[in-house]
């Protein structure tokens, strides 16, 4: 797991301060925050308690038996929440000791009052005649309950001293779990399907990763094609575990991540393709991204309607080549229509924009100051050339409270596959002369795995021109 998310639990539990502390961590599912909260429970002889979808009585219940074990007096009796936080808070008068309460999503779906009763608990009132240093943090995959904790007028709000949102790895980072046979092209496929999330990647392909290019095929028919790969229903089960994702609005968000997976990138469009009119479609696209299974993206340059895209590989493998030919997989030999269909898809849906948020987190993350010293906006964008608009995968631009008067320092291209010739090099130079004199002194960048000798020699020649090879991508600046 990730140091930074490591050292901010840490800067937690550490803290001196002589009263109850309150923290919060939540993202998706299999990121690794239970590993990383069982982890620091054990090494701090703290107590952890998972929860599980029952009715408040059966969780009392199970949390009785779990307490008492711990302070080794044999089951508790508690008969309701307020009960409950006393206990909890009062394991730590001796000094600071971690509580953890993991799936607390399922705590609050079962009674909404519990965030008031906690809020309770930790406030004068609760803490009153009570010595505690405990270090509580509640911890839960369902984003928008979770979120909504502290947002508002919640009771929870400005109580949290720790509010922890986990995301998946990076592209870097999800290229360590591979085999050492592995190579950066296998990487950038892998990553494709199955992005950063790490359970993704072990117990859901059976700890079966590709071991070089080879083996992508074999892998992908295996282990998210086949109709027995655990996978293979994924998008539909993150969906339905959040309360506010599934239920009766379940196919709408669906819709709208299929719409976005297959090119139709702005309200408008999704309503249309779903059959809702773009304001009605709002309220959902919000829940989509306070989940994490959107990413809204502004042009840096316009001041315009947004664009969509999905945040998660997964997802947009999902949408774009699962769902759609869910009627084939089941009746035929999935590694058949792999060759046949599905990896033209693949290579063309989704390869193709993953690639190109690659492409922007590199710029935003991992580019040098000396590479780009200015980026304060970073996004897709367009241009206009003989009438046509054409997409602009990376722009980054200057400060500027109004997007038309900023400086564009950047233009990229990124291509997932394709040889980057010349020609490459020309659509960039007339997208920079299009863009006029706000892009005059702009830096030309070309990301892709495989560049054209004539391109490269181009580019040796030119200051304003920056090449990003998989290599570079991976672990340059």
């Amino acid at each position: 797991m990730r140091s930074h998310d490591r050292d901010a639990v840490t800067a937690f539990l550490e803290s001196t301060v002589d009263r109850p502390t309150f923290g919060i961590v939540y993202g998706r599912r299999r990121i690794g925050k239970s590993t990383m909260l069982v982890d620091t429970a054990d090494r701090r002889n703290g107590f952890y308690f998972e929860a599980i979808r029952v009715e408040t009585p059966a969780q009392l219940e199970r949390l009785g038996a779990a307490l008492g074990a711990f302070l080794g007096v044999g089951r508790l009796a508690i008969a309701n929440w307020e009960e409950a936080f006393a206990l909890l808070l009062g394991l730590g008068e001796r000094g600071p000791l971690p509580v953890i309460l993991d799936e607390f999503g399922y705590i609050v779906e079962a009674d909404p009052s519990v965030a008031s009763v906690l809020a309770a608990a930790l406030g004068p009132g609760g803490r009153r005649g009570q010595q505690s240093q405990a270090r509580l943090i509640v911890c839960g995959s369902a984003i928008t309950i979770m979120r909504a904790l502290t947002e508002g007028q919640s009771a929870l709000r400005g109580r949290a001293s720790l509010e922890l949102v986990m995301q998946p790895d990076d592209f870097r980072t999800a290229a360590t779990w591979l085999p050492k046979s592995a190579d950066l092209p296998t990487a950038t496929r892998t990553f494709s399907v199955i992005g950063g999330v790490i359970g993704y990647a072990t117990d859901m392909v059976n700890f079966d990763l590709p071991k070089d290019r080879d083996d992508v095929d074999r892998w992908v028919v295996d282990r998210v094609l086949s109709a027995s790969a655990t996978l293979h229903r994924e998008a539909t089960t993150l969906l339905a575990e959040d309360p506010n994702l599934g239920g009766k609005s379940a196919l709408i968000h669906h819709g709208i991540l299929g719409a976005i997976a297959n090119g139709t990138v702005t309200s408008a469009g999704i309503g249309k393709a779903i059959a809702r009119q773009a304001s009605n479609v709002d309220v959902f696209l919000r829940r989509l991204i306070d989940a994490g299974f959107v990413t809204r993206h502004e042009d840096p340059i316009r001041k315009r309607r947004p664009a969509f895209s999905l945040a998660d590989p997964f997802l947009q493998f999902h949408y774009a080549v699962l769902e759609p030919h869910g009627a084939q997989l089941r009746g035929r030999d999935p590694s058949a229509l792999w060759d046949e269909r599905l990896k033209a898809t693949f290579n063309a849906k989704v390869r193709g924009p993953v690639f190109e948020e690659m492409a922007r987190t590199w710029v935003a993350r991992f580019a040098s100051h000396a590479t780009l010293p200015v980026r304060d906006f970073l996004g897709p964008s367009t241009v206009v050339v003989g009438g046509i608009e054409r997409q602009v995968d990376v722009l980054v631009a200057g400060p500027g409270a109004v997007p038309n008067e900023r400086t564009i320092t950047a233009l990229g291209e990124a291509k997932a596959g394709d040889l980057l010739t010349t020609r490459h090099l020309d659509d960039l130079v007339m997208f920079r002369g299009a863009l006029g004199e706000d892009a005059t002194d702009a830096t030309l960048f070309l990301f892709g795995e495989r560049f054209h000798q004539e391109l490269v020699t181009a580019a040796a020649g030119r200051p304003d021109v920056q090449l990003v090879g998989l290599e570079r991508l991976y672990f340059g600046s």
